[in-house]
Formats: structure tokens, C-alpha cells, sequence
């Protein structure tokens, strides 16, 4: 049987270790291993910091959601936020093979979601983006 939490933030960087700490401690409660909660923080964090840094162009408080759901097979997130519609999978692909010096800065935290979980994806519903990611447990 799944279980599900739904964890919500202001966008706000104070906000931040807030949701890593829940996410973790309902992983754990529901017997996700280390490698799990690992990318789903990692993931969590990377999406979430996104939304702060290029969201909003004013500096109300707006709320963040992340849902997650989790059964024996799959954990499912859900981030969803009302700022600037942006697809952070439409991004290309960072070269990895250049030195560190010659790459375009940014695009490595979106890659690292990419590629430590199992399916990313993104659309606008009602004024809101909606970024569904699943890690196959």
C-alpha cells in the first residue's frame, strides 16, 4: 500500500533544510534505502533551489509543494510552484567531457537529476508547473 506525505515551503532558502530533514525521516520510516533518500534530497534540493533563484520576480512569499509518494516499487515527487513557467528537462545537456573551466556555468544539478533517477517530468497546469520525478526502488 502507498504512503504519502506532502511537505510545503515558502521560497525561501531557510526553508530548505526543513524539507530535506522531512524527506528523509519519512524515507527512512517507510524503509527507503541511503541511495534513495540520498537522491531524492539531492533532487528535492536542486529543483527546489530553481524555483527560489529564477521563480519570481517579486518578493512576496509564495508556496512550494513537494509530494511524495512511496510503495514498494517506486517513489514518486511531485515539486509544484506558481513562478515563471520553466521546463528544467528542456535544458540541454551540459558537456561533461570539458575541463571544468571551459564549461557553461550551471545545468550540473539539473543533469545529476536526469541521471540518478528513473523518469523526469514536467508540464503547466493552471498558472503552475508540475515536476513529476520517479526513483525505482
Amino acid at each position: 500500500m502507498p504512503v504519502e506525505t506532502t511537505l510545503r515551503l515558502r521560497n525561501d532558502f531557510g526553508d530548505l533544510s526543513a524539507v530535506a530533514e522531512a524527506t528523509t525521516n519519512f524515507l527512512e520510516e517507510n524503509a527507503a534505502g541511503p541511495e534513495v533518500v540520498f537522491a531524492a534530497n539531492l533532487a528535492i534540493e536542486e529543483l527546489v533551489t530553481n524555483v527560489i533563484k529564477y521563480g519570481y520576480d517579486d518578493e512576496a512569499s509564495h508556496e512550494i509543494t513537494v509530494h511524495l509518494v512511496k510503495d514498494a516499487e517506486l517513489l514518486q515527487i511531485r515539486i509544484c510552484d506558481d513562478g515563471h513557467e520553466f521546463n528544467p528537462f528542456d535544458q540541454p545537456e551540459p558537456d561533461t567531457t570539458l575541463p571544468a573551466e571551459e564549461r557553461d556555468i550551471g545545468g550540473l544539478g539539473i543533469h545529476f537529476v536526469r541521471n540518478m533517477l528513473d523518469s523526469c517530468a514536467y508540464v503547466r497546469q493552471d498558472g503552475r508547473n508540475i515536476v513529476t520525478i520517479t526513483k525505482k526502488l
